[in-house]
C-alpha cells in the first residue's frame, strides 16, 4: 500500500468560472441598479449539518469525526477546523484537493509509527484538482494519509494534516456541485463546455465567474477554445444575481473589448450562469453597445430527426411507415453498398465507407467523390466544417483529414504507437476528436482537442483527455452530448454499455449481448441506440435495453 503524507491526488475547489463577453468601448451609461451580491446568494438548496468535537474523544474518534465534518464546506469548513489546533486551522487548505473513496469500501484507521499519530487508509476512485477538474481513476488506488495529534486544553486536536479532503461517494454527491464553464470554438459558432466541480457554498456563482476569467484550461491555451474576455480581466466587487438577470462587474481591462467581444462575453456568462440576461459593468457603470447582429453561438448541438439506418437495400430515416429516403443521398449510399455513414447536420452531405473499403463523400447536387483509397479503413467521420477524417484501422498514426474535393491535410498528432483505431468521431461542435483505441496494454478512450487554422482546416491534435475505460475489448464509441460519450466494450457474448462524462463520473448502462455499434439521436443517454445481431436496441430504465423492432445492417452517425 503506497503511503503519502499529503493529499497529492486532487485539488478540489478551484474557482468555477463564468465567461463574460466583452468588447472594445467605453462605459458611458448611468450606474446599474443591482440586486443581492453574488457572494450573498443562497445558492445551495440545503446545508450539510456537521458536528464539532465531543469532549473526551480519543484520537481515533477525533479523526473519524473530522472526516465526517469535511462533508460540510459551509463558512470555509468552519466545523472541520474545530478539530484542528489553532496553528493547523490557519494553515490547512481544504480547497487543495478532494479525493473520492471507492464505493462500498470503508476506510481504516491505525496507529502510525510516530507517537501521537494515526494513519488513515482508503481506496481512491476519483480525484478533483485545485481547479475543480474531476478525474476518475481507471482502477481504485490505495492511499494512506498521516495525521498527528496534540492536546489543547486537555482535549485531543489534530496538529498535522495533509491539505485537501477525502469524501465517500455519497459525501461528494451532496457537498459538491457540477459547474460548466463555456468557451467558444475558433469559429465562434459553438460554445464548448468545460466541466468543473466545486464545494457547495454561497459564493459558488462568483467562483464560477472567477474560474471562467482565469482561463486555466490547456485547450484554451492551445487554441482549441477561445474566450472573448481581454487578458487579465477579473471580477469586480459589485456583481449581483437575481432571477433571470445577472449583473457582472469587471475590472477595467474589459474596456478594451469591442462590441462584438462584449456580446460574446455575455453569451459565455449567460451559458455558464444559466441566466438569459447578463449586464456587464465596470466599476458599477454599464457597458452599453448597439446590436452587433451576429448569430448567438450554439450551446448544445444535437442530431435532429429520427434514426438513420442502412438495411442493405436501403438507406434513410427510420419511421413508422418504413425508411424515408434522404434526397439523392439514399440512392448514393445504397448503390455504393456502404457499410458505414456519417451524415451532416443539414442532411445534405454524407461521408461513407463503400463496399470496396474506400472512403467517399457525397453531397446533394454533387457526384460522389473518392476521398481515401487506402486499404483497411475505419469508418470515416464528417465534421461540421465538411472535413472528412479517415485512418487505417491497423495503424493509428495513419490518421489524416481531407477536404471534400479530396485534398489531404495531414495532422500533427501523437497517437499511441502500436495501436489500432476501433472508432473515431468528431464532436458536433468540431472542436474535439473521440478516438477509441486497442493497444498492447489494453483499450484507451481518448478525447483530443482539435487545433484549426484559417478556413477551419484541422492541423493538430493536442492534450488528450484519457477516460477510464472498462476492461474487455474495445468495440465502438460515440458522442452522447457535447460533454459526454458512450462506449461498447467486452466480449461478443457480453457487451457492456458505459457512459462517460468529460470531467465527471462514469455510468454503467447495462449489457447488450452481441452489440457491435452505438450511436445517439439526441443529447442524453435516452437517445442512445445500439445495433446487435442486426437489430436496433434502445435503453429502458437505468440498465435495461429493449428491441425497437427495427432491423439494420448499420446505423448512421448524425452530426
Amino acid at each position: 500500500m503506497a503511503k503519502v503524507s499529503r493529499l497529492a491526488l486532487l485539488s478540489i475547489v478551484a474557482a468555477v468560472s463564468v465567461l463574460l463577453t466583452g468588447c472594445v468601448g467605453v462605459p458611458t451609461s448611468s450606474e446599474v441598479e443591482t440586486g443581492p451580491l453574488i457572494d450573498e446568494q443562497d445558492g445551495a438548496q440545503y446545508e450539510i449539518v456537521a458536528s464539532g468535537p465531543v469532549a473526551g474523544s480519543t484520537q481515533e474518534q477525533i479523526l473519524t469525526d473530522f472526516m465526517n465534518a469535511v462533508r460540510s464546506p459551509a463558512r470555509d469548513y468552519s466545523v472541520a477546523r474545530e478539530f484542528l489546533t489553532g496553528t493547523m486551522s490557519e494553515s490547512w487548505d481544504p480547497a487543495a484537493s478532494a479525493t473520492v473513496r471507492e464505493r462500498d469500501k470503508l476506510p481504516s484507521i491505525a496507529p502510525a509509527p510516530s507517537e501521537n499519530a494515526l494513519s488513515y487508509s482508503f481506496s481512491a476512485q476519483a480525484v478533483v484538482d485545485e481547479r475543480g477538474v474531476y478525474s476518475e481513476l481507471r482502477s481504485p488506488v490505495a492511499q494512506t494519509l498521516s495525521f498527528e495529534f496534540e492536546r489543547v486544553n486537555g482535549e485531543w486536536r489534530i496538529s498535522s494534516a495533509p491539505p485537501g479532503i477525502v469524501l465517500s461517494l455519497r459525501g461528494f454527491e451532496v457537498s459538491f456541485e457540477e459547474q460548466v464553464l463555456y468557451y467558444f470554438d475558433p469559429s465562434f459558432a459553438f460554445l464548448i463546455p468545460d466541466t468543473r466541480w466545486f464545494a457547495v457554498r454561497q459564493s459558488s456563482q462568483s467562483r464560477a465567474i472567477q474560474a471562467l476569467l482565469a482561463g486555466d484550461s490547456a485547450w484554451l491555451q492551445q487554441g482549441v477554445m477561445l474566450t472573448a474576455f481581454p487578458p487579465s480581466t477579473t471580477l469586480g466587487a459589485t456583481s449581483s444575481l437575481t432571477s433571470g438577470r445577472a449583473v457582472v462587474d469587471l475590472s477595467s481591462e474589459a474596456l478594451t473589448a469591442n462590441s462584438v467581444a462584449r456580446d460574446r462575453m455575455r453569451q459565455q456568462l449567460a451559458a455558464t450562469l444559466h441566466t438569459p440576461i447578463v449586464v456587464l459593468t465596470v466599476e458599477g457603470r454599464e457597458l452599453q453597445d448597439a446590436s452587433t447582429g451576429q448569430n448567438p453561438a450554439v450551446i448544445e448541438p444535437g442530431s435532429a430527426g429520427p434514426l438513420v439506418v442502412g438495411t442493405g437495400d436501403g438507406f434513410g430515416f427510420s419511421t413508422s411507415d418504413g425508411l424515408s429516403e434522404i434526397t439523392e443521398l439514399s440512392d448514393v449510399v445504397t448503390d455504393a453498398g456502404a457499410t458505414t455513414a456519417s451524415l451532416s447536420a443539414d442532411r445534405l452531405s454524407v461521408a461513407y465507407r463503400a463496399s470496396d473499403g474506400a472512403a467517399y463523400f457525397a453531397s446533394v447536387g454533387v457526384a460522389p467523390r473518392l476521398i481515401d483509397s487506402r486499404a483497411g479503413l475505419v469508418a470515416p467521420s464528417l465534421d461540421p466544417f465538411r472535413f472528412v477524417w479517415s485512418a487505417e484501422r491497423a495503424n493509428a498514426t495513419s490518421l489524416t483529414t481531407f477536404e471534400v474535393d479530396g485534398t489531404e491535410h495531414p495532422l500533427q498528432a501523437a497517437l499511441p504507437a502500436n495501436s489500432r483505431i476501433v472508432s473515431l468521431d468528431v464532436s458536433r461542435d468540431g472542436a474535439r476528436l473521440l478516438v477509441y483505441l486497442s493497444t498492447p496494454s489494453g483499450s484507451q478512450l481518448l478525447v483530443y482537442g482539435i487545433v484549426r487554422q484559417q478556413g477551419n482546416v484541422p492541423v493538430q491534435l493536442v492534450d488528450p483527455m484519457s477516460l477510464p475505460v472498462r476492461s474487455g475489448s474495445a468495440i465502438d464509441a460515440a458522442w452522447v452530448s457535447s460533454s459526454s460519450v458512450a462506449t461498447l466494450s467486452g466480449a461478443d457474448d457480453s457487451v457492456e454499455v458505459t457512459a462517460y462524462n468529460l470531467g465527471g463520473p462514469s455510468q454503467d448502462l447495462g449489457n447488450v449481448d452481441g452489440a457491435t455499434q452505438i450511436v445517439t439521436m439526441g443529447t442524453n443517454t435516452d437517445g442512445l441506440r445500439v445495433l446487435a445481431d442486426g437489430e436496433v436496441w434502445r435503453p429502458q430504465g437505468s440498465q435495461a435495453w429493449v428491441r425497437i423492432g427495427l432491423d439494420a445492417s448499420f446505423m448512421a452517425v448524425q452530426q
